[in-house]
């Protein structure tokens, strides 16, 4: 197995574990405990299972360290193709991450909020500070719908390189420039989360197919030295 090959079952491995992390964090940890049309609740369920809001905010952060890891890794596979388009899809990807790491401050904000042994809380109502909490967790929400946005911009890049690469099938940079298409839609929240649904399956699909080859086949190694070969020359 050469160099390159394992780079892009690492990269395939890597986005593996992101996409599993974040869907339990954001489907089991995140909607066991909020209710955004009812503060009270989401705020007893915090008090009542804190546990569970730290055990999902270690997993978001797992979540990001493995986006990051398989952003750098990808730049490595996808080096020879254009290394100024590379280098782009890989820096607003990373800017992706960084929004999004930065908002799950806000998801575990609620438990300084609704702690009871922090005095400076008292000038707050009960009500003021459930109300509180569940705003901090809307913020985390739409942090985390912005970085969507970022990462809308770098996936149809990646997926134009994977088109252009010859080492890879098209079909994987297809699916990767759809995908990236419908997060654009996030420019304009509303439509983004009434779409949802809908793009994170198209999404769900381009990232299972794209992480299936990439674990099983690697990537064309002659293909690829050749093109790092010509790459180097230009």
């Amino acid at each position: 197995m050469t160099r390159i090959t394992t780079v892009a079952r690492l990269a395939g491995l890597f986005t593996f574990i992101t996409i599993v992390a974040g869907g339990f964090a954001q489907g089991y940890a995140s909607e066991s405990l909020i209710d955004f049309g009812d503060a009270a609740a989401t705020a007893n369920n915090i008090r009542n299972h804190s546990g569970l809001l730290y055990l999902g905010f270690a997993i978001y952060m797992i979540e990001m360290g493995c986006q990051i890891v398989a952003t750098a890794l990808f730049y490595e596979v996808l080096r020879p193709v254009d290394r100024s388009l590379n280098l782009t899809a890989a820096l607003l990807s990373l800017a992706g991450c960084v929004i999004k790491a930065m908002s799950r401050l806000f998801f575990i904000a609620p438990l300084l909020v609704l702690n009871p042994r922090v005095p400076y809380l008292n000038v707050f109502t009960g009500d003021q500070l459930q109300a509180l909490s569940l705003l901090l967790l809307a913020i985390n929400d739409r942090g985390a719908a912005i970085a969507l946005l970022f990462f809308g911009m770098s996936t149809p890049l990646k997926g134009y390189l994977m088109y252009r690469s010859t080492f890879l099938p098209r079909i994987l940079g297809v699916l990767g420039m759809i995908s990236g298409a419908l997060w654009l839609t996030f420019i304009y929240p509303p439509l983004g989360y009434r779409l949802f649904n809908v793009t994170a399956g198209v999404a769900l699909i381009a990232s299972v197919v794209l992480i299936y080859w990439l674990l099983r086949y690697g990537v064309d190694e002659n293909k690829w030295k050749a093109l790092a070969a010509t790459a180097r020359l230009a």
